[in-house]
């Protein structure tokens, strides 16, 4: 991961860790077993949970972990049902936050309706939100497998019929370095892309998502010389972010062979204002010599004409 995927990748995480073992301690203290609670476990406190050495795995390995919650059954009324629902907690925690997470994304979807600082924050807040989103899902997912030491390892054998809730479970170690295994060899990949897949159809998307699309089909439309396509992507792409260099040069580069020269001319003289790059020069010093060959008839259309035409864009 690189520096920007790593700032916006490790808060997401951190707070589902968090959120995660906070729900495993509040849970069982709800249902009689204090013990975690007695240790500071009930806590939105990130340092209560996390480990230095689980913490530091997460950049270095495909997995990580936090610092497990202690329970003690004999402080259940019911041990089977008590279990059960402490260690359904950890996951449905992280669905939730996953959810309001979700929620929260429709709040960030038009940052280039903002300028400066305000944008800029549009932006990193929705990529939040997106890496929060799929990191809880996938916490949830990943801890329901039914492999010591995660949740399902604890959550199935209460559910299923015979079966046993036991904290410490047989060949614990074993299964630990099997689990680790299956996660360096991505094994379980197929499994958390169809979790992600699925996951990300429901992200609502943001400008910034249109806006690129846009300019990438309208710069493949470039190197094909498909003038209209590439025309008609960057007019896309313009009515997300008007004030786009980028998009304003590569429509006026468009209309030049579309021999569209006052529009070219415009649409470059723009992108100077914006931002002055050589390249945008030449490009108006091309715009400027097409436009004063062009013949009189086509730079000044008749009165007639340019009548019609102005009713057409008012009824527009």
């Amino acid at each position: 991961m690189n520096l920007h995927t790593t700032m916006l990748f490790l808060p997401g995480l951190v707070i589902g860790l968090t959120v995660h073992e906070f729900a495993h301690a509040w849970t069982a203290s709800l249902l009689g077993d204090d013990f975690a609670r007695r240790q500071g476990r009930v806590s939105f406190n990130p340092f209560r949970h996390l480990t230095p050495l689980g913490t530091l795995a997460i950049l270095l390995l495909p997995f990580g972990w936090g610092r497990p919650v202690p329970v003690n059954l004999y402080n259940f009324s019911r041990p089977r049902r008590d279990y059960l629902l402490t260690s359904l907690a950890g996951p449905l925690a992280n669905l939730l936050l996953a959810a309001l997470c979700l929620g929260a994304m429709h709040f960030f979807l038009h940052p280039f309706r903002h300028e400066g600082w305000q944008q800029s924050a549009m932006r990193h807040g929705y990529d939040f939100l997106a890496f929060a989103t799929i990191i809880n899902a996938m916490l949830a997912v990943f801890n329901l497998l039914p492999i010591p030491p995660l949740d399902g390892s604890k959550i199935w054998p209460c559910v299923l019929p015979h079966g046993k809730a036991a904290i410490q479970p047989k060949n614990g170690m074993f299964f630990a370095v099997v689990l680790a295994i299956l996660l360096c060899t991505h094994t379980l990949d197929p499994m958390f892309g169809v979790a992600v897949h699925q996951l990300m159809r429901l992200m609502p998307l943001s400008d910034d998502i249109f806006l690129s699309a846009y300019q990438e089909a309208g710069q493949q439309s470039l190197v094909d010389e498909q003038w209209e396509q590439a025309e008609m992507c960057f007019t896309r792409a313009l009515a997300i972010r008007p004030r786009d260099d980028v998009s304003l040069s590569c429509r006026a580069r468009a209309r030049l062979h579309l021999k569209d020269y006052p529009g070219a001319l415009s649409d470059i003289t723009e992108a100077i204002a914006i931002q002055p790059l050589p390249e945008y020069s030449q490009l108006q010093t091309e715009a400027v010599l097409a436009t004063k060959e062009m013949p009189d008839s086509v730079t000044s259309p008749p009165e007639g004409k340019s009548e019609q035409t102005n009713r057409s864009l008012q009824h527009r």
